[in-house]
């Protein structure tokens, strides 16, 4: 059974179409191929199979046949099939890119005044397109010989996921509703070869610097950057060029930079995938060519993957038969999208996104290596639109990270105070690793990975999703089910700081029921790109059970640092992310799944901080973080949480306050 078989099963039909692979023997007209495909079609007749296509290529032997339930397991158990596939479902349709531009709301509203303001630092920006127009705040261009205007359709594409995120829903329903300014910066230009867009690697360092500058004092917070050099994949050693600059910047001007991970367009020497992106997929995604570029290692910036969501070309749409088949599913990493680790095994990305799929030609003219992706990008805009070419569908990595950005946007919105490293810690709290990813590779592969020297304890699911898709449903607001929690805070050097988790009892209670604790924790440390440290600064937390907070503290403010190095976190059993895989980074996440727990026990997160043994003129004596806990009873039908966490939180509140007077009464 395929992957796709295997997880979503066979369709609830009483006839439906599947894809049959043979074991390939020999060559496409060898005799025993012929003998082979002779027999089996035989077979295919003797048991009231329909046959609708075959392939017979040198390395495939493809049939698409009509089944019921039973003839499906018939074919599952015969002795010549490779594997049975669903076919390809879904794809972006020639409707969905013909909208009418008559048919668009003539007065779409434009964002709040004091709505957030979203820098897209691209190709430019067409500013007149219908449905950006509206949110178009200021345009200025850093590319010395063009204007603002987006000859190469890059950034107006970017810019429609990022102002909107899910466009297709929002064609779906015709329902558009901008809800923060968009800034056009324009740092690439259209090459006139390729018609993409390009930077000029020796400059863009210079021009991205002064638009990033000229944007923060417009107001700027979040910046999209979905370009990448392809010249300069991570080696896992200093972090330098674009990145270098990003972290810079982000720390100076406490802004949030949503980062793509590159599209790895494979390799030729060596031959990456070597005959086939679909028979090679995934074990190709963690090639050493396939690694993250330039500026994706950036440790204080959010680094966005890739995962697909359509399976089935425009041709596929269109035609019956076996034409282009993709190597992902629904959810699936999308087969361009590149993988970490960033500095000391750190996750990069750390989040995925939808960014579309490519498919390959199972007819013989043009080899398997030429990529199909038409009917399997993500939807956005046109910048040459008129009449009903408003639309049209773009695949990559640059899709994706503006879908993070359009998430930060809104966030900011409802926390306008929030620091970057709020937003951060904020969007992955709420992410979790899609079951699709995770079971993408075989057991083997990952078993395999983590035993490799050089990949040694790392999961291959994590070096290609970091910690995954966030969830929308809890990002925005706490609910009866689920409490987010958060503080920003600044911590000195070498010491630790405590905060005792108001838990209820009906949380922390005995019965059969799934909890979950969500621990994230972001900072942005000073780098140096001179030494064999590139973060100045460590923070990191723990999740520790204790009977009071004096006994926590007690243990963690040892004079030996380590003894807080050595203290792990409890109930490791139940947690999915480790304190050393998570610390790597400066985004920090884990969550903690308990099914019982004892009313009377009381949690702590204890955040440490450790700096480098050497000096470095922008360390702080007091550095910033910011630490979001959320609390979640999903099982439980009348769960209060929100209600009984803010009574836990008065409770506390009133027991200080004693404290305190009894102290001061003592003093007098």
């Amino acid at each position: 059974m395929s992957w796709a078989l295997t997880h979503i099963g066979l369709p609830q039909a009483a006839a439906f179409k599947l894809d049959v692979e043979l074991w390939p023997v020999e060559v496409a007209n060898h005799p025993n191929r012929t003998r082979l495909t002779t027999a089996f079609e035989q077979w295919l007749q003797s048991v009231g199979i329909r046959q609708l296509d075959r392939v017979n290529l040198d390395s495939l032997l493809m049939y698409r046949v009509e089944v019921n339930p039973d003839q499906a397991q018939l074919l599952l158990n015969h002795r010549d099939v490779r594997l049975v596939d669903l076919i390809p479902a879904t794809g972006i349709s020639v409707q969905q890119l013909s909208r009418d531009i008559n048919v668009l709301p003539r007065d779409i509203a434009p964002p709040p005044a004091g709505a957030s303001r979203v820098c897209i630092l691209d190709s430019g920006i067409n500013a007149n397109h219908p449905l950006l127009r509206p949110a178009m705040a200021e345009s200025a261009s850093f590319v010395d010989e063009e204007g603002e205007a987006d000859l190469a359709g890059h950034g107006t594409a970017v810019a429609g996921v990022a102002l909107y995120g899910d466009v297709e829903a929002c064609d779906a329903g015709n329902f558009w509703r901008p809800q923060f300014w968009i800034y056009n910066g324009k740092v690439m230009k259209r090459c006139p070869q390729s018609g993409n867009a390009v930077y000029n690697e020796h400059t863009l360092e210079a021009s991205l610097t002064r638009a990033v500058e000229y944007f923060v004092e417009l107001g700027c917070r979040i910046f999209n950057l979905s370009l990448g050099n392809s010249n300069a994949p991570y080696d896992g050693m200093h972090v330098r060029g674009l990145a270098y600059i990003l972290d810079v910047l982000s720390r100076r001007h406490n802004i949030l930079f949503v980062v793509s991970t590159g599209n790895f367009c494979g390799s030729e020497d060596p031959a990456v995938p070597i005959n086939s992106w679909r028979e090679e997929y995934p074990e190709y995604l963690l090639a050493e060519q396939s690694s993250i570029i330039d500026p994706a290692p950036a440790m204080s910036v959010l680094t966005v993957g890739s995962i697909a969501r359509h399976n089935a070309t425009a041709q596929t749409q269109r035609y019956p038969e076996i034409h282009e088949l993709s190597p992902a599913s629904e959810n699936q990493p999308s087969p361009f999208t590149r993988h970490g680790p960033s500095v000391k095994g750190a996750f990069k990305p750390e989040l995925v996104a939808t960014g579309g799929n490519l498919a390959c030609p199972m007819r013989p003219r043009g080899g398997q290596w030429r990529q199909v992706e038409r009917g399997l990008g993500v939807l956005t805009f046109n910048h040459e639109f008129v009449g009903n070419t408003i639309f049209k569908e773009v695949s990559g990595t640059s899709l994706a990270a503006p879908y993070i950005t359009h998430l930060a946007g809104r966030l900011l919105n409802e926390y306008p105070l929030a620091s970057a490293n709020l937003l951060r810690a904020m969007l992955v709290n709420q992410a979790s690793l899609p079951d699709e990813v995770a079971s993408t590779f075989s057991e083997d592969f990952t078993n395999a990975y983590k035993a490799d020297k050089n990949t040694l304890h790392r999961e291959v699911a994590r070096d290609v999703a970091g910690y995954g898709e966030v969830n929308e449903g809890d990002l925005f607001r706490s609910s009866d089910n689920a409490v987010v929690l958060v503080s920003e805070q600044t911590i000195e050097k070498d010491s630790c700081q405590f905060f005792e988790l108001p838990l209820p009892p009906d949380f922390l209670r005995k019965s059969l029921a799934t909890r979950e604790l969500t621990v994230t924790l972001a900072y942005s440390p000073a780098v140096r790109t001179t030494r064999i440290e590139y973060l100045a600064t460590q923070i990191s937390y723990r999740l520790v059970k204790g009977a009071s907070l004096e006994e926590v503290q007690k243990h963690f403010n040892q004079a030996e640092k380590a003894d807080v190095d050595s203290r792990n976190d409890d109930a490791t059993g139940n947690r999915e992310i480790t304190a050393q895989q998570r610390s790597r980074g400066t985004v920090q996440s884990s969550r903690w799944t308990f099914r019982r727990r004892n009313p009377d026990e009381k949690w702590f997160v204890v955040v440490i901080r450790q700096d480098r043994e050497w000096n470095h003129l922008d360390v702080l004596e007091k550095e910033p973080y910011a630490l979001v806990v959320t609390v979640a009873d999903r099982d439980n039908e009348d769960a209060q949480l929100y209600a009984q966490i803010q009574a836990v939180i008065a409770q506390q509140a009133e027991i200080r306050e004693r404290q305190q007077a009894e102290r001061l009464q003592a003093r007098r």
